[in-house]
């Protein structure tokens, strides 16, 4: 490059401009070779790159790079630096990093933090649904139940098709035992096809179960039993209808199927059972007519 520089200006590259040229050599190594690793799985050693690449210089694109590699990898609090840093390049107007960290935050139950970041997003673009989604899980984890309310139906008054929004307000509103309330929520989600959602079926059913409308509840425990086979609250709560009813044997036979079925990780290093495996076992034990 000196040759070529003095062949066609007329002079020599100097010191400055040559190491200037020789970083940006190496810049472009690292963020390529990261950007590879990355492509073929290699996560640490893309980190590893991007990490000596930003040492070099600032650049966002890098950046941007790194901290959604550290997010994938799971390391919350490196990803959170790192985006911090992104926010701070970015000038601190980019809403979807400010959503990143607020999600990140809330992963880590910084609800101080939180908030702050959901209010720049709402200062910053006010049409936007998703920091009042986020606000509400984050009152919702605080027990801040009727602001949890409040801002998720914002969130579903300025996004319309907000699934996500639906769902978490049925569940603080059963939290508020606000259950006829709830159940409209998860209609209005199995209205959009939504039926073989094994978590809405089991909201479904379990709301059924306490406003008395007992034979819906046995079809919703079942549909969620053959949608996902290892919901084991299912076997217990429909196990408990049909003891009620008086099929004592029947019940005693579902749940004894839902604890052969309980997945290996249910249970702690010790091989004891934990806390809602002890309940199954109490509720097969109590519905047992041959114990």
């Amino acid at each position: 490059m000196g040759f070529f520089k003095t062949l066609f200006t007329g002079r020599e590259e100097t010191e400055e401009e040559k190491k200037e040229h020789d970083e940006k050599s190496q810049f472009d190594i690292f963020k390529y070779d990261g950007i590879q690793a990355l492509r073929m799985g290699q996560t640490d050693y893309a980190i590893a790159c991007f990490e000596h690449a930003l040492d070099i210089k600032d650049d966002i694109e890098t950046q941007q790079f790194y901290a959604s590699t550290l997010m994938r990898k799971g390391d919350l609090e490196g990803a959170t630096e790192a985006f911090v840093e992104l926010n701070r390049m970015e000038g601190e107007g980019n809403v979807e990093t400010m959503l990143t960290l607020a999600d990140l935050y809330f992963q880590q139950e910084d609800y101080e933090k939180m908030g702050g970041m959901c209010d720049a997003v709402m200062a910053a673009d006010d049409s936007l649904a998703t920091p009042y989604y986020y606000k509400a899980c984050m009152q919702n984890a605080q027990n801040d139940l009727f602001n949890a309310v409040a801002s998720v139906t914002i969130a579903i008054t300025k996004r319309e098709d907000f699934n996500n929004a639906y769902l978490l307000r049925a569940k603080i509103l059963c939290r508020m035992q606000q259950f006829a309330e709830a159940e409209k929520d998860i209609d209005h989600l199995i209205g959009l096809g939504l039926d073989e959602d094994d978590e809405i079926m089991m909201m479904k059913a379990e709301i059924c179960d306490v406003l008395g409308k007992k034979e819906d509840a046995k079809t919703f425990y079942r549909k969620v039993i053959e949608l996902n086979p290892y919901t084991t609250k299912a076997y217990m709560q429909l196990g408990n209808i049909l003891h009620e009813e008086g099929n004592s044997k029947e019940a005693a036979a579902l749940v004894e199927e839902g604890l052969k079925l309980a997945p290996e990780e249910m249970q702690n290093i010790t091989g004891e059972y934990t806390n809602f495996e002890k309940k199954m076992q109490d509720a097969y034990d109590a519905i047992n007519p041959f114990k």
